[in-house]
């Protein structure tokens, strides 16, 4: 395999679109051709390309111009800057991490090293990992995980809400862990609800099968099917299913409230943008909204539809980060 054909196979990889001979094909060549090893780990450190609606401009072009002042390498960056262009969301690639999972050789690792990728308040991040797994992360959201897999179990942390693709790997379970529940797959879609701040976590299938053990009783485990989910809190646990899937909606970028207290929707206005919201105007706790909102669009913009179902006012305090709602 030519360095060309190499980048246009990594170029593929990155942006998600290659096919799964194309991936063998790479990987096979990776593993067998030392120079072409060290060339693909030479972009490791392209770990997010990032594009802001109000920056996308400034941004991606002094990125680029970095880039390419440090590679040469035109077709990779063509399909990067491609990728790239898709507003408010972070595509981080770990292909290095696939290499140090399977490329090591006979080398014995003496500690285990983590990485750890946080998404901003009103944004979301799209992490590939490096097995193939997909991963969303909603705002404030941090995924940690090992530089090298165990050949028997790939762990990962979640602190906040993720959406999971796993890669199918026979024998080698993918575990989410979090504080109050683990989940155990081996290939599936799930989303998980884990912020630290809040009393519930929840764990949502939507194709696969996934067990579930909880930090409250690790003595029972539960597996749920598909349209089923497990709300899990310090001291108790129920499955149920669910037909709806507005609440997975923050994966496109969307937040939808349906007939949601004012009091739940500030809740998570408060996780997803990081900012207090007060309400001195305890009136409009018992009030009900149903509707749809852009994330990117921030949490002033949110406020300003509710208001105008019922009407009401607000201040912000930028240098003290919070609102009052009066």
């Amino acid at each position: 395999m030519t360095k060309g054909s190499m980048y246009d196979l990594l170029s593929k990889y990155l942006a998600g679109e290659i096919s799964v001979e194309e991936k063998r094909i790479l990987f096979q060549q990776l593993k067998e051709n030392e120079e072409l090893r060290k060339e693909a780990a030479g972009i490791q450190n392209l770990s997010a390309l990032v594009s802001l609606a109000n920056e996308e401009g400034t941004v991606l072009d002094r990125q680029y111009r970095s880039f390419i002042g440090m590679r040469k390498k035109r077709a990779l960056l063509f399909s990067l800057r491609k990728v790239a262009g898709y507003a408010a969301i972070v595509l981080f690639s770990v292909l290095s991490t696939y290499l140090l999972m399977n490329y090591a050789g006979d080398k014995e690792e003496e500690f285990v090293r983590y990485q750890e990728f946080s998404t901003p308040a009103g944004q979301r991040a799209k992490v590939l990992l490096a097995d193939g797994t997909e991963v969303w992360l909603n705002a404030n959201t941090t995924l940690r995980y090992p530089e090298r897999f165990d050949p028997k179990r790939r762990e990962v942390e979640l602190h906040g809400e993720a959406f999971f693709e796993v890669e199918k790997a026979a024998g080698n379970p993918f575990v989410v862990k979090t504080n109050k529940m683990d989940i155990q797959v081996t290939g599936t879609k799930f989303n998980v609800n884990a912020y630290d701040t809040e009393e519930y976590f929840v764990a949502s299938l939507v194709e696969g099968a996934v067990s579930v053990s909880c930090v409250h009783n690790r003595n029972s485990s539960y597996a749920l099917q598909p349209r089923q989910q497990i709300v899990v809190s310090d001291h108790s646990s129920k499955v149920s299913s669910f037909e709806n899937t507005d609440f997975m909606a923050w994966k496109e970028g969307v937040f939808i409230f349906d007939d949601m207290l004012l009091t739940d929707i500030i809740k998570k206005l408060e996780l997803y943008y990081d900012v207090s919201i007060i309400v001195k105007n305890t009136k409009l706790g018992n009030f009900r909204y149903t509707g749809k909102f852009r994330q990117r669009d921030g949490v002033e913009s949110v406020l300003r539809k509710l208001q105008i179902v019922y009407p009401f006012k607000y201040t912000k305090d930028d240098d003290r980060n919070f609102i009052v709602l009066q």
